[in-house]
């Protein structure tokens, strides 16, 4: 079935390029034979090479101490733009768009002992990840067409395709941003946030009424079919590929299986106004499935389970965001909301709850779950950081509670749970190396830290070299999304070529 389900994808994708080529070459005659304007085409992209050290003790027990390289990715990435210049009165074809990106982690020979025993292939659906998955890369991550239309009615494009839609203000934590999965196959941290989400297929209307002085009214609609949850790395027997050992090491004598409704469809709406110059008001409804598990173990041998299905139960959305200019300081205040109905919340005694087909063990209760954020963005001159170049200073106040309460849950997680982030960037030698400093701390739980040091040199006009850290600090067992991670301090280099 797996081996079916990933042709059928497979299958799709050669479809969908054939489609995109029969349709550029289209537009080519057409164009040709009506003595259009000729189609601008714009290609960009590049190649890069990376290295992941990690030290699997972390760093505040020790720098470096015990190191092991984790990952070495060599990437290829890039974009294609076609404007046809195709237009039929108020309506156009103004954009054809593909993406791809190819890659291959060499990490998985250069240490074959370590990783041996992650199988080639797995699992029964086209989610469940093997070695293959995670150590090449070819995928058409983008194709999409725009068809637009600009007229006495207002402004409008219809998109078709394979796409990445964001919603939100807020950075470092997930409020409304819930369309596209997560992608946390290869690396959690130091991408460029699109490289960490997984395009869906989805159909995209978006409407703006004619505007007037000081006022715009926007609609965006979002139909999903490609109903798909956040894709890890092998979740196997031996959990020893680099991003799931320490997220999964609990299910590691467990037979992990994906359980997702494919059959379910993802829908939503969002209203932005723009009131004046500097204000933007968007309210939001998406109606989700949970891009992250509920774990149920079942199929009993004896008296232990066997299996740890994940589950993905379906959900509503709520919510809205805001962003306004602040002039008198010249700095923007951001905020974001959100309810969401049913979010799977970890338990540390699992319920049993008996089936059709038998007995099975949730370790997890659906609750509503409210957010916040408010933040402030602002440059400053700071000459002790750049004598010349203003610097950029970001702060968040992120918020997160459980609305309904069980007992059980104290044991596992904070019913009210608090992130402080704080970011900076600046310049030096003529804007050629931009060092930068991010901070996340969670106070509950004793207090815990993620600091993220880093910059990016600009060697030439093409080239680029990056390093970056991801060091976590804390205390093991407290009750913070940073606990699990404290021993998987890491340090990145990447070295590239940009067109």
């Amino acid at each position: 079935m797996g081996t079916v389900m990933r042709r059928g994808r497979k299958h799709l994708l050669h479809l969908f390029v054939i489609l995109a080529l029969l349709l550029m070459l289209f537009i080519e005659a057409v164009a040709a034979d009506n003595d259009w304007h000729k189609p601008r085409t714009d290609f960009h992209g590049y190649v890069e090479s990376s290295l992941v050290l990690r030290d699997t003790n972390g760093f505040q027990y020790g720098f470096m101490d015990q190191v092991e390289a984790v990952q070495q990715k060599n990437t290829l990435k890039f974009d294609i733009d076609v404007d046809p210049a195709i237009g039929m009165g108020s309506f156009a074809i103004e954009k054809f768009h593909m993406t791809f990106r190819g890659a291959y982690d060499s990490i998985f020979d250069l240490r074959k002992d370590e990783y041996k025993d992650i199988p080639e292939n797995m699992g029964l659906s086209r989610f469940d990840y093997g070695l293959k998955d995670i150590r090449f890369e070819s995928d058409l991550r983008e194709i999409f067409i725009d068809i637009t239309y600009s007229g006495p009615l207002g402004q409008a494009f219809f998109r078709p395709g394979r796409q990445l839609v964001s919603w939100g203000e807020a950075s470092s934590a997930t409020l409304l941003d819930v369309i596209c999965p997560k992608d946390n196959s290869s690396q959690m941290f130091f991408q460029n946030p699109d490289d960490l989400l997984t395009p869906v297929y989805m159909a995209r209307l978006n409407y703006s009424l004619p505007p007037q002085p000081n006022f715009n009214l926007n609609f965006d609609l979002l139909w999903i079919p490609d109903v798909r949850p956040t894709q890890f790395g092998p979740l196997d027997h031996s959990m020893s590929a680099p991003y799931t050992t320490f997220i999964f090491q609990g299910l590691k004598s467990f037979n992990v299986k994906q359980d997702v409704p494919t059959d379910k469809q993802e829908y939503g709406a969002k209203v932005t106004a723009d009131l004046g110059i500097g204000l933007s008001l968007s309210a939001v409804y998406f109606r989700d499935m949970n891009n992250d598990p509920a774990t149920v173990l079942k199929d009993f041998v004896g008296p232990a389970p066997t299996t740890a299905a994940f589950t993905h139960p379906m959900q509503d959305v709520y919510g809205g965001y805001f962003s306004y200019h602040f002039a008198p300081l010249d700095a923007v205040i951001r905020g974001e909301f959100s309810h969401y109905t049913a979010t799977p919340i970890a338990i540390p005694r699992p319920d049993v709850v008996m089936t059709a087909s038998g007995m099975e063990l949730r370790t997890f209760r659906l609750k509503p779950v409210t957010q916040w954020m408010i933040g402030f963005d602002k440059k400053y001159l700071v000459k002790w950081l750049s004598a010349k170049d203003t610097s950029s200073f970001t702060c968040q106040w992120i918020h997160k509670k459980i609305n309904s309460w069980d007992k059980v849950m104290e044991d596992s997680t904070l019913k009210d749970f608090d992130l402080f982030t704080f970011s900076a960037n600046w310049y030096w030698l003529r804007g050629t190396i931009n060092p930068i400093l991010a901070v996340n701390y969670i106070p509950e739980g004793h207090g815990s830290f993620l600091t993220v040091p880093g910059l990016t040199w600009q060697l030439s006009e093409n080239y680029y070299f990056k390093a970056m850290g991801m060091i976590f600090w804390g205390d093991k067992k407290a009750k913070s999304q940073y606990s699990g991670m404290i021993s998987t301090s890491e340090l990145t280099f990447k070295f590239g070529y940009e067109w």
